[in-house]
């Protein structure tokens, strides 16, 4: 069934590459693909789990297809019970040379209250087990999480908790780390529990303060804190993921993938669109149904907008040059003045327009002045 899946990209590819008649299946025709990639990002799911040949034989049809930078930023997500030596070599083998594996917590009952399929020892040994592979290595960690009160272990998350996995990727050399603050979504477990009453929270006191213990200890040690919850050794930030902070244009394969692309009519309008999520069309029940659809498109005042909410999730906040570069030299000192003063009137952004240390605390205030 995953390799059928895998075989299913192949028409959406050489429909896309050579722009024929059944492309508009898979994109809007109105839009323009970027010339060149620099980066490639294999995520979205568990693509670890499958057989790392699949993911070799994708990468390469990749290649023929796409015109792809030769120094270009190549990633795969892993789940720590999916990381095997062979699959490591592979992947190394087949031309990626950046790994992301969401660890979440070093804690089996955090891990526990998280729903993880993986252990702290399994996340430990996958994680050492890596660095023999790769220089470049991404752990995603998560704070703030909550205690159960049904459970033994009911206390939230400790502050010692939060510590010893930062203490495991700086002992282990990793290169970047992410820790995001838990969002309990609607419609998972977490948001059911708490609806029934039985989570314990932290405060946002503690919570905060965890953040800033983060931010600490990183920043001691070598890292540089270049978005809200994000963290890297010098040189070695995420350049693919910096490119949806930039307003970049990025194109999605795959089901439920998501492109940002701008149309080809001159206007500097841009599409924001998802491929179909659905497996069960056509002949083969496993085969990709075709099919997009637009989520929104943006004008040039409202690509304005999100370049700026996006761009205050960087701490250098959002970049005058790559304003002026995007919007025929217009300013966002004179396009937003209004919406920047007021953030520094409440000390949220500097004269620089860098987050201010309350302006990471209340990062919401700032994008919802742009929305």
């Amino acid at each position: 069934m995953i390799a059928r899946y895998f075989s299913s990209l192949d028409p959406q590819l050489d429909a896309i590459s050579v722009r024929s008649n059944a492309a508009g299946e898979f994109l809007p025709r109105e839009v323009k693909l970027p010339f060149r990639y620099d980066t490639i990002y294999i995520g979205g799911g568990t693509p670890g789990l499958v057989d790392a040949e699949l993911i070799a034989r994708l990468l390469d049809r990749l290649t023929t297809v796409f015109t792809i930078e030769p120094d270009a930023e190549i990633t795969i997500e892993v789940n720590p019970c999916t990381v095997t030596a062979d699959k490591l070599r592979a992947y190394r083998g087949a031309g990626v040379n950046r790994l992301s594996m969401g660890v979440q917590s070093l804690s089996d009952r955090l891990l526990g209250i998280l729903g993880r399929a993986h252990s702290a020892e399994t996340a430990k040994r996958a994680a050492e087990l890596a660095v023999n592979y790769f220089d470049n290595i991404n752990l995603d960690f998560i704070f703030g999480i909550p205690g159960v009160r049904e459970l033994s272990t009911a206390a939230p998350q400790s502050m010692r908790e939060v510590s010893d996995c930062l203490r495991f990727a700086v002992d282990n050399d990793i290169a970047h780390v992410s820790f995001y603050s838990l969002i309990i979504e609607p419609g998972t477990e977490l948001y059911r529990m708490r609806e029934r009453q039985e989570l314990i929270e932290l405060p946002d006191t503690e919570e905060r303060a965890m953040y800033n213990e983060i931010r600490g200890f990183l920043s001691d040690n070598g890292y540089i804190q270049y978005e809200i919850s994000n963290f890297a050794k010098p040189g070695l930030e995420s350049r693919h993921n910096l490119k949806y902070w930039s307003g970049a244009p990025y194109t999605g394969l795959g089901l439920g993938a998501v492109s940002f692309l701008p149309v080809n009519d001159g206007s500097g309008s841009f599409l924001r669109f998802r491929q179909s999520d659905d497996l069960n069309r056509g002949t083969d029940p496993c085969s990709i149904g075709t099919g997009y659809e637009i989520q929104e498109r943006l004008d040039v005042q409202a690509r304005k907008r999100e370049y700026m909410m996006l761009g205050f999730r960087k701490l250098t906040g959002p970049d005058p040059e790559g304003y002026r570069r995007l919007f025929s030299g217009a300013s966002f000192e004179s396009d937003f003045s209004t919406e920047l003063d007021s953030l520094r009137n409440q000390g949220l952004i500097d004269a620089g327009n860098h987050l201010t240390a309350q302006g990471l605390d209340f990062a919401n205030e700032i994008f919802m002045m742009f929305i």
